[in-house]
Order: structure tokens, then C-alpha cells, then sequence
């Protein structure tokens, strides 16, 4: 991580609302997710933490990342597209949402958001992932990967899971 930002993670509603919705922006923009920053946000505010990144000169939030809580659906849907079993996994959260503001690109932010996140697990969890970048750091921190790659909205995807 960069020198001249510092990470931070807990709970989404204990952010002030206006860093609530610049959050929920850098997902959108992030393309992590379809919908809206207001769709987004509610959905945020059931996660069970969030990491950022911000800049130190000015406290800007220039990254972040979710340890949420998926529909059961969606849940399954990526353990059988990965052809994985699901088992011990049924209920699991999921670390995602790792996202970054454009002009933040090559800064290996992501590491830093990886690591915040990975503090707070305490039960199976799993993490989809089409970038190498990410990869590297979930098998960094203990995330196994699963399955078989499988096509997502962007590009083929990976399944990985940790079991703490």
C-alpha cells in the first residue's frame, strides 16, 4: 500500500453518510456490481464490515472492499457454475466488492483491502475473482481456489474459499 494512504475497517453504518455513498460510487463505477449507488447502498448496509483506503491528505476514499452476506441463489449459483461442492459453504459470506477510483490504478491498493478483510473472518467465506492481481492476494492469505473457472458478466472467474 501506498505511504501516503492508511486502510480502515468495520461496520458500513458506522460511516458518515456522505462516506456511505462514496463508497457505494466506487463500487458502481468499479463495475463490481450492477444497479445503482441507492440499490448499492442498501445492500452495503448489511454487510457484515467493509475496508477502505483513503488518501491521508485530504481523507479521501480511494478503495474499498466488503465482507457481505450473498443471497442463498447467488450463493449457489457460483459453487455450481465452478462445479464445487458447496458443503460447509452453505451459508457462507462472501469477500468482495474490491474496487478502486480510477486514478488510483497501479497504486496495489488491493492488498491492503485484502488484508483488512481477511482480520475479520471468522467463519468459511468465499471470494470470485477474474483478476490475477486479486488472486494472488486471497491465495496470499489463506483462500483456496475451487472448482473450475467459469464465465461471469466480464470474463471468466475463479471460485476460492477459506475455511478458518
Amino acid at each position: 500500500m501506498a505511504d501516503d494512504t492508511y486502510p480502515w475497517s468495520g461496520d458500513f453504518n458506522d460511516l458518515s453518510p456522505e462516506d456511505q455513498r462514496t463508497v457505494a460510487h466506487l463500487v458502481v463505477r468499479g463495475k463490481a456490481v450492477d444497479g445503482t449507488v441507492d440499490d448499492l447502498s442498501a445492500r452495503l448496509k448489511r454487510t457484515r464490515c467493509v475496508a477502505l483506503i483513503r488518501v491521508k491528505d485530504g481523507n479521501r476514499i480511494v478503495a474499498a472492499a466488503a465482507w457481505k452476506r450473498p443471497g442463498t441463489a447467488y450463493r449457489q449459483s457460483k459453487f455450481k457454475a465452478a462445479n464445487a461442492p458447496i458443503a460447509g459453504f452453505e451459508a457462507a459470506p462472501e469477500l468482495g466488492y474490491i474496487v478502486r477510483a480510477a486514478d488510483m490504478q497501479g497504486r496495489q491498493l488491493s492488498g491492503g483491502l485484502v488484508d483488512a478483510i481477511i482480520q475479520h473472518i471468522t467463519e468459511p467465506t468465499f471470494a470470485t475473482t477474474g483478476s490475477n492481481t486479486i488472486r494472488n492476494h486471497l491465495e496470499r492469505v489463506g483462500f483456496k481456489r475451487v472448482g473450475r473457472d467459469f464465465a461471469g458478466n466480464n470474463g471468466m472467474l475463479s471460485l476460492w474459499t477459506i475455511a478458518p
